[in-house]
């Protein structure tokens, strides 16, 4: 998949950006969908907040990818 090859480099706060974007939803339905709220959504894809386990389960499940495809320790 080339948005694979184009993201793997990218921090964990980027690439959950780039894939809501590539999806076309708001940071509102992204968090809706996450089950948590776009101000706590927002502050990960800035990188002010590390997503607790469940979360980065809900994050990846929501995306269809693995979760360590997004929160994979370099």
């Amino acid at each position: 998949m080339i948005i694979n090859k184009l993201i793997i480099d990218l921090p964990w706060n980027k690439k959950i950006e780039v894939l809501r974007v590539a999806y076309n939803w708001t940071q509102e339905e992204t968090a809706d969908k996450c089950n948590t709220t776009q101000k706590m959504y927002w502050s990960w894809e800035k990188g002010k907040n590390y997503p607790r386990k469940r979360s980065q389960m809900s994050i990846a499940r929501v995306f269809n990818v693995k979760v360590e495809d997004i929160f994979n320790p370099k």
